[in-house]
């Protein structure tokens, strides 16, 4: 067992904003006028660091810096994150998302950016790089917020009524785990560079869409659909059909002749109590890949029936909430006989970040008093994995389809992949500013993973000064 104890020292602090008058408009009022200025904020979101103890030591350094605009009709957010480290803290976060390891392999970071313009009140287009997430749970079967950034361009349409509709295409860039050290040890497909870009170029496309639909004063209903295709060495980045909005995806993916990977999905949110209390709801989502109800009904383990549900409840009152979660994702999902045309974003998945063939669950809550407040999470999940890659189990979506050595996959099946992580979190807010927002705060967090035979356990003590969080970075 390791214990690591971390010092760390999160700060930031906002540099307040720089107000531009619009060019050839005298200001001859007191007030702001909203639409006739814009708004530049420069914030050093977070500077910290760490000493761990233990095997994997190398003391850790993490920053962060945010630039944000704002107009009558247009923002836009700029954010670099960067880390200085060795062992595990790099290598867990370089996995989580990073663009680029520095040429002694201790430094990695990563650009995020959106530009937001609103050209009519109900019209919104995003354009940027950055991570994105959809759904209303902690976790997404479909795009969770762990993934690492992509470029993509969105439209959404909102008027304001019962109907929400948006349209996204994507760029997804590869694993350069091909570029990974000659002598690494284990499964190739875990494999980091140890230095230079992290991911390559673009190699598959994605277009999503969602509508949101209002069933009366509580209900809320989504329908969303997605296709991922290989971009064949550039020769398909661009696909027209997929453009129409509210088209049906998997029949124009069916209609074009073509081998592209379709899912669809269904998610509903049921409002519990009244707004005053705090937010209560019931949440679930169901994805989708492909299925054939006889087989399901027969519990014959058919490895096409690749489908994923997730199910909580959150909880919320005057001083705080909480909530319960878990979801679970069947053999192969995810998964095409092409790997270039599975859900997969770099090093990460597109969906959940266990991929598939597993079972997840957390129960979390917080709750504040004056300027103190208390986060706690538990998290919980097993997983049938492939650690040799000579039986493939279907819970690595970079496995094609065409690899599979069986017609029938139980879930869970597989080598025991498990794993457990407590967090608690206790924090106090500074008297700094109105426009600042700093918390002190000490946190005690410890993990355990099991895989066969082998036992990993860790235990941290981090403290320091923060802006964000309570839980920063990845926790699967």
């Amino acid at each position: 067992m390791r214990f690591m104890l971390f010092m760390s020292m999160l700060w930031a602090t906002s540099m307040g904003s720089v107000t531009a008058t619009a060019q050839g408009t005298p200001d001859v009022s007191n007030r702001t006028d909203t639409a006739k200025t814009l708004a530049i904020n420069v914030h050093p979101q977070m500077i910290g660091g760490a000493v761990p103890l233990g095997s994997n030591g190398g003391a850790v350094f993490r920053a962060s810096a945010a630039i944000q605009t704002r107009g009558p009709r247009h923002q836009s957010h700029l954010t670099i994150d960067l880390l200085q480290s060795a062992g595990t803290p790099l290598l867990r976060a370089a996995q989580a998302g990073y663009d680029r390891r520095g040429t002694a392999g201790r430094s990695a970071y990563r650009l995020r950016g959106r530009w937001m313009w609103q050209p009519l009140p109900a019209l919104t287009i995003h354009l940027g790089r950055d991570t994105l997430h959809d759904g209303w749970g902690r976790r997404s079967l479909f795009r969770g917020r762990h993934s690492a950034p992509v470029p993509y361009v969105e439209t959404t349409f909102d008027a304001g009524g019962r109907l929400r509709y948006r349209h996204r295409i994507e760029a997804l860039q590869g694993a350069a785990s091909i570029h990974c050290s000659p002598d690494a040890l284990g499964d190739p497909r875990f494999w980091v560079p140890e230095s230079g870009r992290l991911r390559t170029g673009i190699e598959r496309m994605v277009v999503s869409h969602r509508l949101e639909v209002d069933l009366g004063k509580r209900l809320t209903a989504a329908l969303w659909g997605a296709v991922v295709w290989n971009t064949e060495g550039g020769e398909r980045l661009f696909e027209p059909h997929y453009l129409v909005p509210l088209t049906s995806l998997r029949p124009t993916e069916y209609a074009q002749g073509s081998s592209d990977n379709a899912l669809v999905g269904l998610e509903g949110q049921w409002r519990l109590g009244a707004n005053d209390q705090g937010q209560r709801f019931l949440y679930g989502q169901l994805l989708l890949d492909e299925l054939i109800v006889s087989e399901i009904l027969g519990s014959t383990g058919w490895w096409g029936n690749k489908y994923g549900l997730l199910g909580g409840l959150h909880w919320g009152y005057p001083r705080g909430a909480w909530r319960i979660e878990a979801a679970g994702v069947r053999p192969w999902t995810y998964s095409h006989f092409t790997p270039t045309s599975a859900y997969i974003n770099g090093l990460t998945p597109l969906a959940h970040p266990l991929g598939a063939n597993f079972l997840e669950g957390s129960i979390e809550g917080h709750m504040s008093r004056k300027k103190w407040s208390v986060h706690g999470r538990f998290t919980a999940s097993s997983r049938g994995d492939d650690p040799s890659g000579g039986d493939p189990t279907g819970s690595l979506p970079q496995i094609g389809d065409i690899d599979r050595t069986a017609e029938a996959y139980l879930w869970l099946g597989g080598t025991a992949r498990r794993f457990a992580l407590l967090q608690l979190d206790v924090a106090r807010t500074l008297d700094l500013g109105e426009d600042t927002h700093v918390q002190c705060f000490a946190r005690w967090e410890g993990q355990q993973t099991t895989l066969g035979l082998v036992k990993e356990q860790n235990m941290g003590l981090i403290f320091g000064l923060r802006t964000t969080g309570p839980f920063l970075g990845a926790d699967w």
